[in-house]
C-alpha cells in the first residue's frame, strides 16, 4: 500500500473567488490542500495506490508546488538516501516483523506515519 508522509498543506487563503468542481470558493476563504488525495490522483498517477520507487514521472505535490515548494525538500531527500542506503548497508536482511496491514497509523491531521515498525534486523550491525 502506497501511503504519504505529508497528509495535508499548511492553511492557504483563497485571494479571489474561485470555482473548483463546481463548488465555489470566496475571496478570503481558509483552505487546506489534501496532498495525500492529491498524491493519489488516478489522473496523475498510473495505479496510484501501489507502491512504486521507480515511478516516472512522480509529480508528487508532498514538497508543496510553485512557490511554496519546500525549501527543505533536497535536504530531505538527501536524508532519506542516507538514512535508507545504511540500515540496507548494515542490516540487510531486515525485514518487518509483523504483517503490515496490520500496523497503526499515528493520529495526526497533517503528517501520516506508523506508531511502530517494529523490524526483524536479521543480524547486528557490524557482526
Amino acid at each position: 500500500m502506497r501511503h504519504s508522509p505529508i497528509a495535508a498543506a499548511t492553511l492557504r487563503t483563497a485571494l479571489e473567488d474561485v470555482e473548483i468542481a463546481g463548488v465555489v470558493i470566496p475571496a478570503g476563504t481558509l483552505v487546506i490542500a489534501n496532498t495525500a488525495a492529491a498524491n493519489r490522483d488516478p489522473r496523475v498517477f498510473t495505479d496510484p495506490d501501489r507502491f512504486d520507487i521507480t515511478r516516472h514521472p512522480n509529480d508528487h505535490l508532498s514538497f508543496g508546488h510553485g512557490i511554496h515548494f519546500c525549501i527543505g525538500a533536497p535536504v530531505a531527500r538527501l536524508e532519506g538516501q542516507v538514512v535508507l542506503t545504511t540500515m540496507a548497508q548494515l542490516f540487510p536482511d531486515m525485514t518487518p516483523a509483523r504483517d503490515l496491514d496490520a500496523l497503526r497509523i499515528a493520529p495526526n491531521m497533517s503528517l501520516r506515519g506508523y506508531k511502530e515498525l517494529p523490524v526483524n534486523l536479521g543480524r547486528k550491525a557490524g557482526a
